[in-house]
């Protein structure tokens, strides 16, 4: 499933996931020689959805490679072919024809096609996942760099007139009072005019019903505005959610949502008017089996974990993941921080104001926000993760950045990621600002108290005195079941005393309202011997998660868990840490 519910009921879905005709084309000349008609006899063939680099023999590939299924219809349909997410660069063909072209990652894009015949059709696709100075991510990033088609390929039976969108936002008028705005996008391929009945649920009950005339080949937008009573909030503790559900003749579309307020008041956050105290982890939805192909069983699981440790929260570290997870985050109460894959510590200033990069991470930001607004557990739109915040291209680009996120969604709260607290020059542009710093790891150990007080001074000079703050990223490697009688360096024990003490630190501060420990899972590192980048990466992982890659905990995570769930455990208060 790609999601924990179903979003269609009359419109047919059929998942392409399977085996598909794949080939490498390293030398780049699949498009001069036409392989969208003429697809290389020599494939190979690869699972979908999958990274290719979880095949044997194709581990350390990065660049162009080509797919091709086939697509068997039993009688003439218009068709919408929707991908939920190809990395890098991708290039769509239907029987030989160029679809379109989409550049992102973590996305779905999708196109429709009026009028297909029934019988077999060919469905090519060209990716190309290499990474280069304007890419996002940058091509010096610190993940593994996967390739392939890593979510679900869909083709979807549209009838002559079809639900093209879906919008729901709300403004809380009371404790349980909304007015509510729904905005329906319809399409008609249809070549006479049409009236359709159009209808929209709230948990089964209609609560509007209409006729709408539609042109030949027209689209038209509906828009619906009420003023809602008796309903419950979206909490932590009881994540009430409503589904909404929209028929339009022979279409529907459904998706839930949540009402909650999300606000900031004297350096807090507040959720349905209470102030919170984040507890969480980083999450990279990846494993050294499935890549970024995360499967939905290991998503429980790794809820599961999370929440036993005592976390009500997850940032998504560093790009837009699964739909399904955050439809469980939804379902059990989990607050969320999405950001897309801009991650810096090694991006050039100069870089930062290259149109095509400004171009490409504006529609990855307004792509995250169009496909994840209904969800409730996400209260930050993060818009960068460390580049050089001293320098005025990325306050440029902070500026653009900010303004489309709250002219999209003024609902939630804007964010970033700093690695340079007391030198940054953004400080007053956030609704939230997140502090990645390793001291005790990159720094030394007396590096945390004299940063805080140098950034706390900062934030008034920049008019962010009363701006929350969390710690978004601290702590350091830990090698699963390296330990001993001391905390050396690259030890469980080392990784578990330094995150304990960090801990102890930003809880004893009231300008801190959060934290987010890097990492919860051990990630593959890009770590190959042509490049000097990441020699810190033992076993070429980044070792610092509270549990290995096979999410095996290690000494830290019993101890984050112990301060998390305020346990009085042996483990967390004694420290050898000097």
């Amino acid at each position: 499933m790609i999601r924990t519910f179903q979003q269609h009921r009359l419109r047919k879905c059929q998942l392409l996931d399977g085996l598909w005709d794949f080939v490498f084309d390293k030398d780049n000349i699949g498009l001069s020689e036409g392989w969208n008609i003429n697809f290389p006899s020599s494939h190979d063939q690869v699972p979908v959805p999958a990274c290719w680099n979880n095949e044997l023999g194709k581990f350390d590939y990065e660049g162009v490679a080509w797919y091709r299924t086939w697509v068997t219809l039993e009688e003439s349909s218009h068709l919408r072919l929707l991908f939920h997410a190809v990395l890098g660069h991708a290039d769509v063909y239907w029987d030989g024809t160029h679809l379109g072209y989409h550049y992102g990652g973590y996305t779905p894009f999708d196109f429709t096609i009026p009028d297909v015949t029934s019988g077999v059709h060919e469905l090519v696709v060209r990716t190309d996942c290499t990474l280069e100075s304007n890419t996002i991510p940058y091509h010096i990033v610190d993940w593994f760099h996967y390739g392939g088609i890593i979510r679900p390929v869909e083709v979807q039976l549209l009838p002559d007139v079809s639900i093209e969108g879906m919008r729901f936002t709300y403004d809380m008028t009371g404790d349980s009072s909304a007015d509510i705005r729904v905005r329906l996008q319809l399409r008609s391929m249809s070549d006479a005019p049409v009236e359709v009945p159009v209808s929209l649920y709230r948990n089964g009950e209609a609560f509007h019903t209409q006729n709408v005339y539609l042109p030949p080949k027209e689209s038209m937008e509906l828009n619906v505005e009420q003023a809602w009573s008796g309903l419950q909030r979206w909490e932590p503790e009881d994540p009430a959610l409503y589904m909404i559900r929209a028929t339009a003749g022979q279409d529907d579309r459904a998706d839930r949502i949540g009402f909650r307020t999300v606000e900031t008041r004297n350096k807090k956050i507040l959720l349905n008017g209470k102030e919170l105290y984040l507890q969480g982890v980083n999450r990279h939805e990846e494993h050294p089996e499935w890549g970024f192909a995360f499967p939905n069983k290991l998503m429980t699981k790794d809820l599961d974990i999370i929440l036993q440790m005592g976390c009500n929260t997850v940032r998504g570290s560093h790009y837009p993941q699964s739909e399904y997870w955050l439809d469980l985050l939804d379902e059990r109460g989990v607050l969320f921080w999405s950001e897309i894959p801009i991650w810096g510590a090694a991006f050039p200033a100069e870089v930062t104001d290259d149109p095509l990069f400004v171009q490409r991470a504006l529609t990855m930001m307004d792509e995250m926000i169009e496909r994840d607004l209904h969800h409730p557990s996400i209260l930050f739109w993060s818009v960068h993760n460390e580049i050089d915040t001293r320098s005025q291209q990325a306050y440029d680009l902070s500026v653009q950045m900010t303004e489309l996120v709250r002219s999209k969604d003024p609902s939630r709260l804007v964010a970033y990621a700093t690695m340079h607290p007391m030198t940054d020059i953004c400080l007053g542009l956030f609704d939230v600002i997140g502090i990645n710093y390793y001291g005790g790891w990159y720094f030394g150990h007396a590096t945390f108290e004299e940063m805080l007080v140098t950034f706390h001074e900062r934030c008034k000079e920049y008019g962010a005195e009363n701006t929350p703050v969390l710690m978004t990223e601290f702590g350091g490697a830990g090698v699963f079941g390296d330990s001993g009688w001391e905390p050396r360096l690259f030890s469980e024990d080392y990784q578990a005393d330094l995150l304990r003490d960090s801990l102890k630190l930003f809880r004893a501060d009231p300008k801190i309202s959060g934290t987010y420990v890097w990492q919860f899972a051990d990630t593959r590192a890009d770590l190959q011997s042509r490049r000097p980048h990441f020699r810190d990466r033992a076993r070429s992982f980044n070792n610092k998660g509270l549990v290995n890659e096979y999410r095996k905990p290690k000494l830290a995570y019993r101890v984050v868990k112990g301060i998390y769930k305020d346990q009085n455990d042996p483990y967390v208060w004694g420290s050898t840490l000097q």
